[in-house]
């Protein structure tokens, strides 16, 4: 009898609860609220990289001294799960109101209705670049806030020292002449290379190398359907490059491809003279090996055209179309955004601006000596495309230039292996 009556006073209290609507602070499942004193609570997911996180947690700090009616819950996870947890969390219904995207991801998110339209998305566009923003925009439209150029064409690093010991004074200012200076620079015991000429075998630019080297001939390699184009005698002429570099001028290997340690950490160390390798690297040597006797230099166009290149949208922002707070949402990315505070962000990051008024700000560049010869370029980078699954796309050209580099299949073989499985891949995603 008093259990009963216990029960029905204990169902009584919950029924109150629920009409009343009271909730709590946002939860680890992505779900956003308001507390009963009209504070937003914002859920906010990135990826794990340390400084980025900690550009992220500067800024929210900001906002919300800024800002002190509203709370953001910010988390963070590793990258190889992050892309997978974000498609899961979308799938459950209960994403985060913001959430880190890698612009490359945007589009299946868009086209599926699942983000907020940027407001005066056609004046909002104009302030970027194309390159970072090609991601984000579907239909002219723009569902997200590109924070970075993603860009790995342009520049190489190398080793002043090492070249003015071959009696080389200066950096190459020619495909030919870097190829020579390639060859000069390699240094071997027996067959074994112990100091790579020019090392360009890594997971993104062997891919971003192969596209910049079509672009820079005039031609192009994805159609308005969708699919790739490597049948053209241009591309032709890029790959086989490519694989000649490896196969008979023999400057670099396929020794380090795939292992634990970037290119540049072999740079660092000294195992190669010329590194083509994104700007992000710079940080890497200076923090990580504090090396500091080294320089960061232009890469020469292929042709007489300008060095044209491909390049994904990347790191960027974006509002949950299913978050209850969508205005606090979109005011937070784009605060974020603003001048000021994405040029703080930049710089924390060390990554390239994909807003015009940053990067062509000369403070930036003052800051940011090494940056030149990306900042130089930035206007001439494309968006690489609608890629369906950037893992796969690279992986195929990857696998396909060992195979070729190696004189285990030919370059006619190795490219039309790439596009079909590529295109076939793309026509499983529509």
């Amino acid at each position: 009898m008093h259990f009963s009556k216990f029960m029905l006073i204990l169902a009584m209290i919950c029924v109150v609860i629920a009409e009343a609507g009271c909730s709590s602070s946002s939860t680890s499942s992505g779900e956003p609220s308001a507390d009963s004193q009209g504070k937003v609570n914002l859920v906010f997911w990135s990826h794990q990289e340390d400084a980025i996180v900690g550009a992220y947690k500067k800024l929210i700090s900001k906002y919300q001294s800024l800002h002190p009616d509203v709370t953001i819950e910010y988390q963070t996870f590793p990258y190889d799960v992050y892309s997978q947890k974000l498609k899961a969390s979308f799938s459950a219904k209960k994403p985060p109101d913001i959430a880190e995207f890698f612009g490359t991801w945007v589009p299946e998110y868009s086209k599926n209705d699942l983000l907020v339209e940027i407001p005066d998305s056609e004046n909002v566009k104009k302030a970027y670049y194309d390159a970072p923003l090609g991601g984000y925009l579907r239909d002219n439209k723009l569902y997200g806030l590109p924070l970075e150029y993603n860009i790995e064409n342009g520049g190489m690093l190398i080793h002043p020292q090492m070249l003015k010991e071959q009696g080389l004074d200066h950096p190459p200012s020619s495909w030919t002449e870097l190829v020579d200076y390639a060859k000069k620079l390699t240094m071997r015991e027996s067959d074994i290379i112990k100091v790579k000429g020019f090392d360009f075998v890594s997971a993104d630019n062997i891919t971003f190398t192969f596209l910049s080297l079509i672009l820079q001939q005039g031609a192009s390699f994805m159609g308005e359907d969708g699919h790739v184009n490597f049948h053209t005698s241009e591309a032709q002429k890029a790959m086989s490059t490519l694989v000649s570099l490896v196969a008979d001028d023999k400057v670099a290997d396929l020794t380090t491809f795939g292992g634990e340690l970037d290119t540049s950490d072999y740079f660092f160390q000294g195992k190669s003279a010329m590194t083509y390798r994104g700007p992000w690297t710079i940080a890497a040597g200076q923090n990580n090996y504090k090396v500091d006797d080294f320089e960061y230099v232009s890469v020469p166009s292929f042709t007489e055209n300008p060095p044209v290149f491909a390049a994904e949208s990347g790191w960027g922002l974006a509002v949950s179309k299913q978050s209850k707070q969508q205005e606090a949402a979109l005011d937070f990315i784009q605060f974020i955004s603003e001048k000021d505070n994405l040029s703080t962000w930049n710089k924390d990051t060390f990554t390239v601006p994909a807003k015009k008024e940053i990067a062509e700000n000369p403070e930036f560049l003052k800051n940011n000596p090494h940056l030149q010869p990306s900042l130089d370029i930035l206007a001439l980078g494309q968006w690489i495309g609608p890629i369906a699954d950037r893992d796969f796309f690279f992986k195929q050209i990857n696998d396909n230039f060992q195979l070729m580099a190696s004189g285990k299949q030919s370059v006619e073989d190795g490219l039309a292996n790439s596009e079909r499985t590529i295109n076939d891949n793309q026509d499983q995603h529509k």
